[in-house]
């Protein structure tokens, strides 16, 4: 088969076209046609060889992909051959309690060693990829494939946040710190189809018409305006009930949670910063708020995004299509600032 391989982490160039074996599926294993696979900002941090340890390369990359179920291999159960499929990229035991109560982003046992396709094992920059069986979520002919592989890595995270982590009530203030990024984009629609009123954050405004189109309420440049003032000033003096921060670094996780309104919640989407950032906390007690992580979408997240993709609630935003022999230009592309939304690999 054909794959784009990484021997040697650095620019965009480092991504070879080569011919490589077919892997074959192994014990609980499936082999899968990838149709399509995303890209995003973790595949150029990935790529350059920033921030992920336990990696040895070579690697075929790709760690959000749609395809079909090629081959099974022995105890590979809920799943047949000719399946169309998306795949969950978390690697998780299963039996630990946090797999028992369906939050495998936090597997106790695999999920900080050996746990990420296309990171610590060969992903979907290929043909053909092996994966564990448990990993497939079904994905119904009305969702393309193209769609469908922004869902593990982008849109899935998001739905997990809005609903799940924030757990946004309709007519809630939504305050979205980076929306005019993939995963911001996406955060608009999800916050938006859980009935919340949402106020999108840009840095500049190149983005503020996708972010309006994605649905933000309101949108305004942090570069023109006080994200505080701003946010108090549109609703009547409170703040906002929600604020997800993709950014997370020390110029917005103040504003972020100063902007709240008593009770609010604070979802936390980036790396936080090493080293002290937020004062003594004593906002958490008087006006009860309340700050939070969203690591990664689980299997149930997945199936959920799936579900509203399907009904017309979420649009995927794809700004271009690469033929996945175009790995290096679509990594230019995305490098560049290029891309609104994400950018896709079709085998």
């Amino acid at each position: 088969m054909h794959a784009i391989v990484l021997r040697e982490f650095g620019p965009p160039e480092n991504l070879k076209w080569e011919e490589v074996p077919t892997p074959q599926p192994g014990a609980g294993e499936v082999l899968v046609r990838v149709g399509a696979v995303s890209i995003d900002l973790f595949q150029m941090v990935f790529r350059s060889g920033r921030g992920m340890p336990h990696v040895k390369l070579p690697r075929i990359m790709g760690n959000g992909i749609a395809g079909t179920i090629a081959e099974l291999g022995s105890n590979a159960d809920g799943v047949k051959t000719g399946e169309r499929v998306v795949i969950n990229n978390n690697l998780s035991c299963g039996n630990c309690r946090y797999c028992r109560a369906g939050r495998e982003t936090l597997c106790l046992y695999l999920n900080n060693h050996t746990a990420m396709i296309g990171a610590h094992l060969d992903g979907g920059y290929a043909e053909y990829v092996c994966v564990p069986a448990r990993n497939c979520v079904p994905l119904p002919a009305e969702v393309t494939f193209e769609q469908a592989c922004l869902i593990p890595n982008t849109i899935g995270p998001v739905v997990k946040a809005c609903s799940g982590r924030a757990g946004i009530h309709a007519g809630e203030n939504v305050l979205i710190i980076g929306a005019g990024g993939g995963m911001g984009l996406h955060a608009i629609q999800a916050a938006r189809a859980c009935g919340g009123r949402v106020i999108a954050a840009i840095r500049s405004n190149k983005t503020a018409a996708a972010a309006r189109e994605a649905g933000a309420d309101v949108v305004f440049s942090t570069q023109e305006h006080d994200t505080v003032q701003f946010v108090k000033g549109v609703t009547d003096g409170l703040g906002a009930d929600v604020v997800l921060d993709f950014v997370a670094q020390r110029d917005t996780l103040p504003p972020s949670i100063n902007a709240l309104a008593p009770g609010g919640r604070l979802v936390i989407m980036g790396y936080f910063p090493k080293g002290g950032v937020l004062e003594t906390p004593t906002w958490v007690f008087i006006e009860e708020i309340t700050v939070t992580g969203n690591r990664s979408a689980g299997r149930q997240d997945i199936a959920d995004t799936v579900a509203l993709i399907r009904q017309g609630r979420i649009k995927p935003v794809i700004s271009r299509v690469f033929p996945l022999k175009e790995a290096v230009a679509a990594h230019r592309a995305f490098e560049v600032g290029e891309i609104v939304g994400r950018a896709v690999l079709v085998c």
